[in-house]
């Protein structure tokens, strides 16, 4: 019986030991080497057929520095990436649009090689866009073509909105604005039981990510479906992969959605980022694709309602990722917003 009783409570010592060692583990900032080349940067050089190459370099803000990664030269086209994701993905439009424009993406924070903060604040919208102005003028540019996908589009919308005297024109990927996001998930029931999941993922931890193999699910729910339909190499493939399966830093990329979107029920005018009466005054475009279970059809009407010039373009048979389905008709798009600035 006394062995019995030491057993057990040895058993339990360990599992508290083992609760208090994955409890330090999980609040143990994340660290990123930077004293290497990043790979996606080196495999984006070596599989370039453009003269122009990429390079990287880092900006530091309030304590926490932006990765980023640029080339060639001309107007400024400024790409920015969704969850779960990173700089890399608009590397195929990035390899075209080189040629003709100065293109830059940036790894935002939680993602890539960027810091990932354990604190919400540093990912309000409002605090990222402080950030990415203030590397715009550290890279001397005044005035900006912004791309977005996903959390990436609703930045991107949104900071258009703000600075419309620096942003020239706007393209967002599979997803709107947070204004038209926040008001169709007040107001629209099947906006709302499209975006059940931001609850779900509001409320992880990476004890919990790793328990449940979420950040295994990044890489066979988004990236190995698009290599298996030929949209992706298989080299980009794993890149995607290893960028996006850190536990810890997709916790932290989860920031994005704990510090700009409110539950359904308890949206105020507060929650609206940069303003409920924000509006698009520059060329603007929403591109998403007819099969994107993300997507809600009502977000397009919304946008309108809060745009002086928004074209949308539909994608039939796409999913959430276009700009890897379809890539060359966004970047057609992407042209053609451009181009339409440049007329008015």
């Amino acid at each position: 019986m006394k062995i019995a009783l030491r057993i057990a409570s040895v058993a339990i010592a360990i599992v508290a030991l083992a609760f208090v060692f994955a409890a330090l583990w999980s609040r143990t900032p994340v660290d990123v080497d930077r004293s290497t080349p990043d790979p996606a940067v080196v495999h984006a050089n070596a599989v370039s057929k453009s003269a122009f190459t990429f390079s990287e370099g880092y900006f530091e803000k309030d304590g926490h520095s932006l990765h980023y990664v640029e080339a060639g030269e001309g107007e400024a086209i400024l790409f920015l990436h969704g969850f779960p994701s990173y700089w890399l993905s608009f590397i195929t439009q990035m390899e075209e649009l080189k040629a003709d424009y100065r293109v830059i993406a940036i790894d935002g924070l939680g993602a890539g090689r960027s810091d990932a903060p354990l604190k919400t604040e540093p990912y309000e919208l409002q605090a990222m866009a402080e950030h990415v102005l203030a590397l715009l003028d550290h890279l001397a540019i005044q005035n900006v073509h912004l791309v977005g996908h996903d959390w990436g589009a609703g930045f991107a919308f949104g900071l258009a909105q703000q600075n419309p005297e620096r942003v020239l024109s706007v393209t967002g990927v599979g997803a709107p604005s947070q204004i038209a996001l926040v008001e169709a998930l007040s107001r629209d029931p099947a906006a709302r039981e499209r975006a059940a999941y931001v609850e779900r993922l509001k409320s992880a931890n990476p004890i919990l990510i790793v328990a449940t193999g979420g950040h295994k699910r990044v890489w066979s729910g988004a990236y190995e479906p698009l290599v298996n339909a030929g949209h992706m190499s298989p080299e980009l493939g794993k890149l995607f992969r290893d960028a996006t399966g850190n536990p810890r830093r997709l916790n932290a990329h989860i920031n994005w959605y704990r510090a700009n979107l409110p539950k359904p029920d308890e949206v105020t005018e507060a929650s609206y980022w940069p303003s409920s009466s924000a509006r698009l005054e520059m060329p603007a475009q929403l591109i998403w694709g007819d099969a994107d279970r993300v997507f809600s059809p009502s977000y397009a009407a919304l946008m309108q309602e809060s745009s002086d010039d928004l074209t949308e373009l539909e994608l039939r048979g796409a999913g959430h990722w276009p700009h890897f389905e379809r890539s060359e008709e966004v970047t057609r798009a992407i042209r053609a917003v451009i181009e339409r600035e440049r007329a008015d």
